[in-house]
């Protein structure tokens, strides 16, 4: 009897490693100097200044990001222990 033949995914790996080079490119974008300036003013947003609002809003959204697509990675071929 033939045995089956197993075949790895490469399409989903490239997709996620092109998802994490993505979020890693827009972290650079978010974080550049020129991006800081545009929110950096007196004005506040429910007793705190907007910058702070701004940075630690894009960084919470880049780590949510980076999560969704590391669980994505996590449930690859081999995860489910069948390949």
């Amino acid at each position: 009897m033939a045995t089956p033949r197993r075949t790895l995914n490469l399409g989903r790996w490239q997709t996620n490693r092109d998802r994490l080079v993505a979020a890693f490119l827009l972290g650079v974008a978010l974080f550049m100097p020129p991006i800081i300036p545009l929110f950096d003013s007196s004005a506040l947003v429910a007793g705190v200044p907007l910058l702070y609002l701004y940075l630690f809003g894009a960084w919470g959204g880049l780590i949510l990001i980076l999560a969704v697509v590391s669980a994505r990675w996590d449930r690859g071929p081999s995860a489910s222990g069948k390949g």
